[in-house]
């Protein structure tokens, strides 16, 4: 009976042995299927990202037009994801579908507009009226009561405004009410001229390049000032500054949360920092910069090629400095943007699209004078904003 009972169990145990290789080899095919799978798919993806990447486009389709009456002088703006007209007698936005969002009608002799994300203020040039808009309407308006220069809004109506009052200049932060949040008093011999300024998207940051004479030499200071918890333990809220001796720096911006540039007449500089912005790029420049464009990962400097095969190059960097592409072209463009990793330029009659890799991904014409190009919902897709009509178009 021992014995019996011993072969059962040697029985049993050969065929537990066996079930459990059987369970094994079973669960050892599950996970190659698995992985035999998810690669394929990955390559499907790779492929298709490839082809997409090498895809060149030759013509489009209008896939819809929008009709309306044609305003004088007009000019058309990216507005969150609707579109902004604006002129010296008004401005509206609508969105794809032709939606009217709001419609407001004033005089003024030179409008300024600044744009962020779903916020848009609209001021005269020496005017004392600034006007907060969202995509739902009139947010508030600001009196400056003196004579203004420029100004810029953040992603929540915050403005930042410069203003002349006879050999005093001020910068003063307004809220989307018009509630005076904060001032700074500069003159020429006190901190120098605010040349350029912009907000970050949060309405915390300001940036401000001042304009200042050193030792007979135009100099600049690009100063940051933090009007958050930060800022309220330093003086005048100033948390860094940088001088650039014999540099003109006339353009400063935001172009996300942490990252801002400044733009000299030799000398280009990126800022990373999101309470005490910080130098982590500078590049001395030795040619003359004809526009400077950027989105929110990248900057393009366009210049003219003084010698060479084309007559521009687009020098394209990321927010570390790093040079994504330079790329040569030869359309005398009115306007460029940058899409993703698309470089949009375009005048009234054309338009060229380049990828970063350098490859050209369209190059057509209009069958009218086109006002602008604006980026659609995909890389294929876009706005041709013409006089009397606003079109849809998808490449193809």
């Amino acid at each position: 009976m021992a014995e019996i009972n011993e072969t059962l169990k040697e029985k049993y145990e050969t065929a537990q042995k066996d079930f459990e290789k059987k369970i094994r080899r079973h669960r050892r095919s599950i996970f190659y299927r698995i992985i035999i799978g998810v690669a394929i798919i990955i390559a499907l993806i790779a492929s298709a990202y490839y082809n997409y990447q090498k895809m060149v486009y030759t013509d489009y389709d209008v896939t819809r037009k929008i009709t309306y009456m044609e305003a004088s002088n007009a000019r058309y703006l990216k507005f969150g994801d609707n579109i902004l007209r604006y002129s010296q007698d008004g401005a509206s936005a609508f969105n794809i579908a032709n939606d009217m969002l709001w419609n407001e009608t004033f005089e003024m002799q030179n409008p300024i507009v600044d744009i962020c994300n779903d916020y848009v203020a609209i001021g005269d040039y020496m005017g004392t009226t600034i006007y907060v808009y969202n995509s739902e309407g009139l947010q508030g308006s600001i009196d400056t009561s003196t004579p203004l220069k420029r100004f810029c809004v953040s992603g929540n109506g915050n403005v930042a405004v410069v203003l002349e009052d006879n050999e005093v200049t001020w910068i003063k932060l307004y809220d989307v009410n018009g509630t005076n949040i904060a001032n700074d008093r500069t003159t020429m011999s006190k901190s120098g001229y605010p040349v350029c300024i912009d907000i970050s998207e949060d309405g915390i940051l300001l940036a401000v390049s001042y304009l200042f004479v050193d030792s007979g030499v135009l100099s600049t200071s690009v100063a940051y000032y933090n009007f958050g918890a930060v800022g309220q333990n330093e003086v005048d809220n100033l948390v860094s500054g940088y001088n650039y001796s014999g540099t003109v720096v006339s353009y400063v911006s935001f172009i996300n949360a942490d990252t801002s540039f400044a733009l000299g007449d030799n000398k280009f500089t990126i800022f990373k920092g999101s309470e005490k912005p910080e130098s982590i790029f500078e590049k001395d420049l030795d040619k003359e910069i004809l526009s400077v464009f950027h989105n929110e990962n990248m900057i393009a400097l366009v210049y003219e090629n003084e010698m060479g095969e084309h007559k521009f190059t687009a020098e394209v960097y990321d927010d570390k400095g790093n040079i994504v592409t330079a790329q040569e072209f030869d359309m005398d463009y009115s306007n460029m943007s940058l899409y993703r990793d698309l470089l949009i330029i375009y005048n009234s009659e054309a338009c060229q699209i380049y990828n970063t890799s350098g490859l050209k991904k369209f190059d057509g014409t209009f069958d009218a004078s086109a006002l602008a190009v604006i980026p659609g919902s995909t890389k294929s897709r876009y706005l041709v904003v013409y006089g009397d009509r606003m079109e849809e178009i998808k490449l193809k």
